[in-house]
């Protein structure tokens, strides 16, 4: 892992590298020019960035502002030092979701913790990467066809195994996400097959979330700008992973995984598709996704009801969703309040 290093004293350089090489595998680089800096930054994907705020070229402050706008750079941690703290620097750093303010001289120990939080993370996400990606390859069962619904099932068993262990609410949401777009898919009068296919490869869409650190997922406060960021990569990650397989399940959850935060506007996320040319299962999965969500307890916010969930993605629809998934909600109520009133009751009685 590499660590950019930039400050304009030598002293300082020396001092954090000797710290930094503690760590094992972590090779800092260092720079006393914000301009090298960004040069370097832009080609090479760092484990997080020291930066000082007294630099030979431009402030610490704006170095950080211009690093954000570096594709892939706009939530890489950051540890922020300056000799000079006020109020006003403080506030403009963590504006632009820094990891740390720290105030020289540098307590070694403290800057050691900070660095080491930063590093496990990284290595926890690149390890549950490929656990993922080691349990959809050897699940696969070569004496099944490919194809078949077992293969893809024993696969996406496999992952969700893996992926529990970082998101131990992703079965229960998936779980119940699924049962709502099988109804779906029904009012809406999709062949047994889609239904089919459907049914597993909506259990398993939401994968890619491996990839937002732990902090994000349980933290209490309204995500930051690079959090925002951090979120949203969960789509493309989840259809990288998913999309390894030849499978027509798994390639149907791949589609899923990228598309279900896509909106009929063209609002949403990765690439602002809208009206039929997001596919319908990734449709259909964006209203069935969001009533999970909203039905399930989280750590911002109590679960909503039934009536106050529909209410929310109506008032959505033609905007965030189509509104004939959407009217299919109404369409079949009856199925959709079978299976929230089953799936939490099951859920009381685990707990």
């Amino acid at each position: 892992m590499h660590v950019a290093v930039v400050d304009d004293q030598e002293s300082s350089l020396a001092g954090f590298s000797q710290i930094l090489r503690r760590i094992a595998d972590v090779e800092p680089i260092c720079f006393k020019k914000a301009s090298d800096a960004l040069h370097w930054v832009g080609g090479v994907d760092p484990a997080f960035i020291v930066v000082n705020n007294t630099l030979a070229d431009i402030p610490g402050i704006d170095f950080i502002r211009r690093m954000r706008l570096i594709d892939g750079r706009a939530s890489t941690p950051v540890i922020f030092t300056t000799a000079k703290a006020d109020r006003d620097l403080r506030r403009s750093a963590f504006d632009l979701d820094i990891h740390a303010f720290l105030e020289k001289p540098i307590n070694p120990s403290e800057f050691l913790v900070h660095a080491m939080h930063i590093v496990d993370a990284r290595r926890e996400r690149a390890d549950m990467q490929a656990r993922l990606k080691e349990a959809g390859s050897r699940s696969v069962a070569p004496a099944l066809p490919s194809g078949s619904v077992a293969d893809a099932g024993s696969v996406i068993d496999a992952m969700l195994d893996v992926a529990v262990l970082h998101d131990p609410s992703i079965i229960l949401h998936h779980n119940l996400s699924s049962q709502i777009a099988m109804a779906l898919a029904r009012e809406l009068k999709l062949t047994d097959d889609e239904q089919q296919t459907l049914l597993l490869a909506s259990r398993i869409y939401d994968i890619g979330k491996a990839e937002i650190p732990q902090r994000i997922l349980e933290s209490r406060n309204l995500p930051t700008q690079a959090d925002r960021v951090s979120i949203e990569r969960h789509a493309d990650a989840g259809a990288r992973v998913l999309g390894t397989s030849k499978d027509s399940v798994m390639r149907a959850a791949a589609i899923i995984a990228q598309t279900h935060h896509e909106r009929y506007d063209g609002s949403g996320y990765p690439k602002k598709l809208r009206g039929s040319s997001i596919p319908i299962m990734g449709r259909i999965v964006a209203v069935s996704d969001t009533m999970s969500a909203l039905l399930r307890e989280r750590v911002d916010r109590p679960a909503l009801s039934l009536a106050q969930a529909i209410e929310l993605v109506e008032k959505g629809a033609g905007t965030l969703y189509d509104p004939a998934v959407v009217n299919a909600v109404r369409g079949n109520l009856n199925e959709i309040s079978r299976v929230v009133h089953e799936t939490t009751a099951r859920s009381a009685q685990a707990s």
